[in-house]
């Protein structure tokens, strides 16, 4: 992540990843789980989808704790707020539209991307603690 005075933290971003590809911190996990839990809302609810660039991170410490802790609450609610039929409402994220997958797909990819995000920011816990 880098701070950029017109706008707050922006994050660092190839559209080819690079090789060898960077260790991610903490910051970058954060604000990347940020995103992509956006945008899944966004999706499900039938809103606008907000850029990549949309997404702003608060920063580190309490305002980003406060900002996940908001997310989840949204994404609790939109699921909330979602019928059967919903489940089996075609989604274009995080695939093609024409993938041929659902809300319901979508929901599951969600929790799987929240584990495997939270375990590399646990991992890097752990790391930081060894040293």
């Amino acid at each position: 992540m880098r701070q950029d005075p017109a706008v707050g933290w922006r994050p660092d971003w190839a559209d080819a990843e690079p090789d060898p590809v960077p260790a991610p911190t903490l910051a970058w996990l954060t604000w990347h789980i940020g995103w992509w839990w956006s945008v899944a809302a966004d999706h499900v609810r039938q809103r606008p989808v907000r850029e990549r660039d949309d997404i702003r991170w608060p920063g580190p410490g309490d305002d980003t704790i406060a900002w996940l802790r908001g997310l989840r609450a949204e994404w609790t609610d939109t699921l909330d707020g979602l019928i059967a039929d919903d489940l089996d409402r075609p989604a274009a994220y995080p695939w093609p539209a024409d993938a041929g997958f659902t809300v319901a797909d979508l929901a599951a990819w969600v929790n799987a991307e929240l584990m495997k995000n939270v375990a590399e920011i646990g991992q890097l816990r752990l790391l930081r603690a060894a040293a």
